[in-house]
């Protein structure tokens, strides 16, 4: 089972579209959709309550709960067990085919080396790289999305290791999911919380990759549009916590991460998952 898990307020508009291109992608998968609404007032719990049964909207009061918290709320609505799969899913996504998902979880169903799936994104009707996989640049010390605005290419298909991937589509076990932070003051277990914004996906893989010793791999067999940052545009106050996020992320991983912007951008073929 593929446990579903996406965010939104006021954006049924996304949602639609969003709708239209994933239930042909997830034809012949066993899943659930969990919609968590942001208490929005676009009749999103309304209308997309009428979307059949394969998909559960949660009507929640208000929009005060972070991404983190967000996500371990549906989490925990869901009840997965170990073995099933966790699929992030960010509202502003448009699949392209029907493969892209098939793909990401045949990675991580025929490696049990294999922590998190992400995939290669591209700008809105563009052949432009949003998301190729994240390194970690040598001079700023922090994370950033590989080759990020430019064209995408051979290379950017291959399917390669990285340390983090993009949380706007990400596939785990809930088996990982849960153990990846459990100190939470909510209780929940899962991404950590304390992060009000940014990062908290770089997070949620590092703790993954190094903490239980899981790979984290970028699927480059994907082809699927991410519009990013859509919430961010509307709720631009979230960038008032930026400050308090990148000294989170530092404090808790700066010393275990390894910068390796240079390695990817010296060799097409570096860190290659076969």
């Amino acid at each position: 089972m593929i446990f579903i898990q996406t965010l939104s307020w006021n954006g049924l508009d996304k949602l639609i579209k969003l709708k239209e291109s994933l239930l042909p992608a997830l034809e012949g998968l066993d899943y659930q959709w969990l919609i968590k609404d942001n208490g929005s007032t676009d009749n999103t719990v309304k209308i997309a309550s009428t979307w059949g049964e394969k998909i559960k909207v949660i009507a929640y009061p208000n929009n005060l709960q972070n991404f983190s918290e967000g996500m371990n709320y549906c989490f925990n609505q869901a009840a997965p067990k170990d073995n099933d799969y966790i699929l992030l899913l960010n509202n502003d996504v448009i699949f392209n085919d029907k493969k892209s998902i098939k793909n990401m979880v045949s990675i991580i169903e025929n490696d049990n080396n294999v922590g998190v799936v992400g995939a290669r994104l591209l700008y809105p009707n563009s052949n432009m790289l949003q998301h190729a996989g994240v390194i970690f640049h040598n001079q700023y010390k922090m994370p950033m999305h590989f080759r990020a605005k430019n064209i995408s290419d051979v290379n950017a298909e291959k399917n390669r290791e990285f340390q983090a991937v993009t949380g706007a589509v990400l596939l785990t076990k809930a088996e990982y999911y849960k153990k990846a932070n459990t100190n939470n003051k909510s209780g929940l277990p899962g991404m950590q919380e304390e992060q009000k914004w940014a990062f908290c996906d770089i997070d949620f893989c590092l703790s993954i990759k190094y903490n239980l010793n899981k790979k984290v791999i970028y699927c480059g067999q994907t082809n699927i549009f991410h519009e990013e940052s859509a919430s961010l545009k509307k709720n631009p106050v979230n960038k008032l916590f930026l400050t308090h996020n990148v000294i989170t992320l530092k404090n808790n991983w700066e010393y275990r991460w390894k910068l390796d912007q240079e390695l990817y951008l010296r060799d097409s073929n570096y860190n290659l998952y076969k």
